[in-house]
């Protein structure tokens, strides 16, 4: 009877949908990493293979076989026929599309109550294995990622469910996609609840639902792909303290290179292709071309570069080649992304630290050959560290470089390097530009903290529903007649105003009893004289947490509103009641808003 009754709680019930919702999704994502590679492969055979005769080395469980460039000067062609046809599907298609998918998913979950249209997905999918098989300097992950918010999205539209769960659903579908195609199930389960804020902080009710996607997703893919890591890793482990100073300094290493890396990208985008003349499907095209050219000269930035990073694991590349890699990269990266075309940018990230790790570490064997840690050790650490500054997801790129590479023996310096690269960042400088600070600054929790509701609300809100402005005097008033005046009316604060209705100060009841505690003789003669300077005031279109910090460091309950600043004519008396009040009425709406199934309206397929 006991066991009966458990089964039919509500809460169990709806833990039981949760898990099968969230496997659900991972399926689809899984399978959605498979096509996705499929698109990818046949694009870069058709593209970079056929044309420019060049394939780039990929991780080994990857496998292809390197090759080429044959003639050099074939690879701007096959970089420009790849951004001509990607820019053209996107722009014309789904503009939304270009650039890299996380962070659209990011403004989805912040910004649009979680919804996502759907022809989105395929046209991100068929772009992006475009422009990566064309040539460009690009990951997987944010195609993968949409793939699987959309229908994460798409899922929770056609359940009617609320926006909170719909969310929720579509980052659990980020989670199943990122977890398949870099087989790291717990690391993007992380990467879905973190990478929503710039501040250390998790969406955690996304944890869970993310974690049985991101699994359910990955062995799918992995039983396509194949098992194992990314990367063929010696066994290395963490045991000489001394190398924690050597692994802070390659912290904030991280750190420069991420500014510079985060300031140039979107330097391209906004000073280079956004005012550049011209239709704006051309822009990936040009963008496409001009890393051509430099791939005249340095083809190894083509591509994902996941192949280098190997190779500077087994230590086959030059400190040099290491530096020079980095740098093109982030050139290359920026040139394809920034111009408009279809790509992620955590792919790149993961490259250039790796490559910037490696670096570091040779060059520290050599200053100091018995007492540095080992290069191979320096290019996972630097991966991590990287990509935790850039992106500010300290925990989440942590976790995920471990489980593609295998090197959990790395954990302590792993951590040391990201908390540092994370920390020597501002929280403005990073790649997902539609990141919030924390929960309380995202619209997708307004509703649950008191400040938002203020935050979003004006004093004019308040106003709309005031009766009377309040009423204002003279400050020639008679001190006689201006006890009468209050002692028959129920305002606390009372605007002081000349002849042209101007506010010059206040009084308040307080003032009052305070001057008729004085003998007749020191009494004030008209208001003018007992006036004081006004808390304040406010502005109609003011913040009601404006008013409420007033309201907060005075006595009486009541600010004065002026029209604006310049005029002050006072149009209102803004009171703790009426503010209250708003309060409670913005909270209702929100509430029923968020409760009901007001489902908008998307383009259809």
């Amino acid at each position: 009877m006991q066991i009966s009754s458990t089964f039919r709680d509500p809460r169990l019930r709806r833990r039981g949908r949760w898990i099968l919702l969230s496997m659900l999704i991972g399926v689809v994502s899984g399978l959605g990493a498979i096509l996705f590679d499929l698109l990818f492969h046949l694009s870069q055979w058709a593209l970079l293979g056929k044309i420019g005769r060049f394939s780039p080395p990929g991780a080994p469980l990857e496998g292809g076989e390197a090759f080429g460039p044959d003639n050099a000067w074939w690879l701007p062609v096959s970089l420009a026929v790849g951004g001509l046809l990607s820019g053209a599907l996107v722009y014309f298609l789904a503009p939304e599309a270009a650039g890299h998918g996380t962070d659209s998913v990011i403004k989805s979950f912040h910004h649009q109550l979680g919804k996502m249209r759907k022809r989105v997905a395929p046209i991100k999918a068929i772009s992006s294995a475009i422009t990566i098989g064309s040539g460009g300097s690009a990951g997987r992950e944010g195609p993968i990622a949409q793939i699987g918010a959309s229908f994460g999205s798409f899922l929770g539209s056609a359940l009617k469910l609320t926006h909170h769960d719909r969310r929720i659903l579509m980052m659990a579908g980020m989670a199943g996609g990122i977890g398949s195609i870099f087989r790291a199930p717990l690391g993007a389960s992380f990467f879905a609840a973190e990478v929503l804020y710039s501040k250390p902080e998790f969406e955690y009710e996304v944890l869970l639902p993310g974690l049985i996607s991101a699994i359910t997703g990955y062995s799918i893919y992995s039983s396509y792909a194949g098992w194992g890591y990314l990367f063929d890793v010696p066994e290395i482990s963490f045991h000489q303290p001394r190398h924690l100073a050597i692994y802070a300094v390659l912290g904030v290493a991280c750190a420069l290179f991420g500014a510079i890396y985060t300031k140039f990208f979107y330097f391209v985008r906004d000073q280079i292709f956004k005012p550049m003349p011209g239709p704006a499907w051309i822009k990936p095209a040009i963008g496409a071309t001009a890393l051509g050219l430099i791939a005249v000269a340095f083809p190894q930035a083509l591509g994902m570069g996941y192949g280098y990073i190997q190779q500077a694991i087994d230590g086959s590349l030059t400190i040099q080649f290491l530096l020079l890699f980095a740098a093109i990269k982030i050139v290359a990266t920026s040139l394809t992304i920034s111009s408009g075309g279809s790509g992620g940018v955590f792919g790149p990230s993961l490259v250039i630290g790796g490559a910037l790790g490696a670096a570091f570490g040779q060059g520290f064997a050599e200053l100091l050959p018995g007492w540095a840690p080992e290069p191979a050790a320096c290019v996972m650490v630097g991966m991590g560290g990287f990509l935790a500054g850039v992106a500010k997801t300290p925990f989440a790129a942590v976790i995920m470089v471990m489980e593609m590479t295998g090197s959990y023996g790395l954990l302590v310096p792993s951590l040391l390097v990201a908390a540092t690269a994370y920390l020597c960042l501002p929280l403005a400088v990073r790649l997902y530009e539609n990141q919030v600070p924390a929960r309380p600054d995202s619209p997708a929790h307004t509703g649950s903290f008191a400040t938002d509701i203020l935050r979003n609300l004006t004093v004019r809100d308040c106003l709309d529903q005031s009766e009377s402005r309040g009423r204002t005097i003279s400050a020639d008033t008679p001190f006689d007649q201006l006890i009468n005046l209050m002692a028959s009316g129920k305002q606390t604060v009372y605007p002081i105003v000349s002849d042209d209705d101007k506010l010059l100060g206040e009084l308040s009841l307080e003032d009052i009893r305070r001057v008729l505690l004085e003998t007749e003789d020191e009494r004030p003669e008209i208001a003018g004289d007992v006036m004081r300077s006004v808390v304040g005031p406010l502005t109609p279109d003011d913040k009601l947490t404006l008013a409420a910090r007033l309201l907060a460091s005075r006595q009486s309950d009541t600010v004065i509103v002026v029209d604006n600043i310049n005029d002050q004519h006072v149009v209102a008396l803004l009171s703790r009641r009426e503010l209250i009040l708003a309060y409670g009425r913005e909270m209702v709406r929100l509430k029923e808003t968020d409760l009901r199934d007001d489902v908008v309206k998307q383009e259809p397929f």
